[in-house]
């Protein structure tokens, strides 16, 4: 079994709604962490999506078009 060198990674995200990222590799979650405080996990998320998410120029649009219409979340 090959195992994840990182069992989660946080990206800084420069936008002025969401200011952090955190994904976890083993179970797909993203959690989105917003200036106001709130905090969102979205499910199933692929490595693939937060790969794009990372090396995005634009973090805040990669999210508002390819996980916030996409992905289901909870508060958290």
């Amino acid at each position: 079994m090959n195992k994840l060198v990182l069992p989660k990674q946080i990206v800084q995200v420069n936008s002025t709604a969401i200011s952090t990222a955190i994904y976890e590799y083993e179970t797909y979650r993203l959690k989105l962490t917003f200036h106001s405080g709130s905090s969102y996990n979205y499910t199933k998320v692929p490595n693939h999506v937060f790969e794009g998410l990372r090396t995005s120029e634009s973090k805040g649009k990669f999210i508002n078009k390819y996980i916030l219409p996409v992905y289901k979340f909870t508060y958290a």
